[in-house]
């Protein structure tokens, strides 16, 4: 498993990659989004000592544990949003009105997690914004 450090890494990894992409891969941009809420996730799992190694048990985690009572609907919502742009062979035609835009979805969902986060693992990671090209 990895550790709290090493999800941290991935995480703003993966925030400096989004930054990198241009919006005619909007569907990409927003995998990543994901992924970086994802691991996100994972260094706050790992910090309360949960050991999760799939989707489906990370889901169950945030879904069951209180500690993330506060974006586990953002989180779970980021998850079927990625999870459509990966899948769907038109994913603009099914992502919700509200959250058309990759800022919306970074300034609505990622946002709110990377600070829930930051407060539950104890460490303020002094996260740039993200600048991305839509």
């Amino acid at each position: 498993m990895a550790s709290v450090e090493q999800h941290v890494a991935q995480w703003k990894h993966n925030r400096k990659c989004a930054q990198t992409i241009d919006r005619t891969y909007r569907d990409w941009q927003i995998n990543i989004i994901f992924y970086a809420a994802l691991h996100a996730v994972d260094a706050a799992l790992r910090h309360l000592g949960v050991d999760v190694s799939d989707h489906e048990g990370r889901n169950k985690a945030v879904r069951e544990n209180a500690s993330f009572a506060s974006i586990r609907t953002k989180y779970l919502d980021l998850y079927r949003i990625s999870k459509v742009t990966r899948y769907d062979a038109e994913p603009d035609t099914w992502l919700p009105d509200d959250f058309l835009t990759v800022p919306d979805l970074v300034g609505k969902l990622l946002t709110p997690i990377e600070m829930e986060v930051e407060r539950l693992i104890g460490k303020s990671m002094k996260l740039p914004s993200l600048k991305l090209d839509t």
